[in-house]
């Protein structure tokens, strides 16, 4: 089941183009459509590049930690005209080398990894600007990255990211114990009651733990407790959930990524690693990096769903307050209603809307 549930937040930020595709034109012939791997320490990341070479960089920062880049789906019929379009693996995922040395699936070396990928595409592609597009875990990358090296990009967008993972957990345990407690007032069932109170007495223990077992921990409050409490962390349309499973079973979304369903669950277990192995170290699972962020000057987009638990409805508007260095004309913060950590999903629209406005802007 759970599996199941990660790799719909992975697909969610792909299958959306469906909804804007009819508003685009076909990208020209003469476009850039090539794939390479980029050395890095010890390793070697796929990536793709697509799109118009005559236009600035955007490099996409897929989420996880472990997750793996299929973008293009959503990107082909959005920004591939416009940009020349960067979609790689990080380390350990995709189609990437395979990577299992834990001393080196560290936020530190992810950095690293993406200032070569960085400098790379810089030197292949030269004389562009270059912008990071993160969603979720790859907008928090995107943070970690500006902090040592914000002079080599020009902007970046960071959809549905977080600078302060510790309080993701405290901020969806406070939420669920408001209601837990507002249930108990409304019912008069016995068991139900109970249950509530369980629930409660299980989060206090969470809660004081100092998180030593996040792994386990979150795993009970993002999809066990949920399920009893009446809301979904990921999703405030789970309806939507649906049209994953259509897209699983499209032939040619296959055929666009150059993946098979094989391929597709190879990749799924490698994110499993890695994102337990992120997840059980301490310094991953109490990242706050809301004052260093106070350093950065680059213009900024902040984005994310108004009902988004899996980060914490704070979330944005903490971030663009900590961003005390960037001017307020080049900084902006967009929650999108009835969204959640899945926006690209619940509504499309309005996220194509305010990703294309903010790259034209400074491109």
């Amino acid at each position: 089941m759970k599996r199941l549930l990660l790799l719909s937040l992975i697909i969610s930020f792909l299958f959306s183009n469906t909804c804007v595709a009819q508003k685009q034109n076909q990208p020209p012939n003469e476009q850039i459509d090539t794939e390479f791997f980029i050395p890095i320490e010890k390793s070697n990341l796929y990536t793709k590049v697509v799109g118009n070479p005559d236009k600035s960089i955007i490099i996409t920062l897929h989420g996880g930690p472990g997750a793996f880049n299929l973008d293009h789906e959503f990107y082909r019929d959005v920004f591939e005209k416009d940009y020349l379009m960067v979609y790689f693996d990080q380390r350990g995922s995709g189609k990437s080398d395979e990577w299992k040395d834990k001393t080196m699936l560290t936020t530190e070396q992810f950095v690293k990894d993406l200032d070569l990928v960085v400098d790379y595409i810089k030197n292949k592609y030269p004389n562009k600007k270059i912008n990071l597009l993160g969603s979720s875990w790859g907008g928090t990358l995107g943070f970690l990255y500006l902090i040592k090296h914000q002079e080599k990009i020009n902007s970046f967008i960071s959809n549905s990211g977080t600078a302060n993972i510790q309080n993701n957990s405290f901020a969806l345990i406070d939420h669920e114990k408001k209601l837990a407690n507002k249930l108990i007032k409304e019912t008069n069932d016995p068991s139900k009651i109970n249950r509530y109170k369980e629930i409660l007495e299980k989060l206090d223990v969470i809660e004081k733990s100092g998180f030593k077992n996040f792994f386990a921990d979150m795993d009970t409050i993002r999809y066990q407790f949920p399920k009893d409490l009446g809301f979904n962390v990921y999703w405030a349309q789970p309806e939507k959930k649906a049209k994953i499973d259509e897209l699983l079973k499209n032939p040619d979304f296959y055929t666009r990524n150059k993946y098979t369903p094989e391929l597709l669950e190879k990749s799924m277990v490698r994110f499993e690693y890695i994102n337990e192995v992120f997840h059980s170290q301490e310094a991953y699972n109490n990242l706050n990096i809301l004052n260093e962020i106070a350093i950065i000057k680059t213009p900024i987009l902040i984005i994310q769903g108004e009902f988004d638990y899996a980060i914490g409805i704070e979330s944005g508007r903490m971030i663009y307050k900590s961003l005390k260095n960037v001017p307020k004309k080049h900084k902006e913060l967009v929650y999108i209603k009835n969204a959640s950590h899945n926006v690209p999903a619940e509504a499309p629209e309005e996220l194509y809307k305010s990703f294309t406005t903010f790259f034209k802007k400074y491109n």
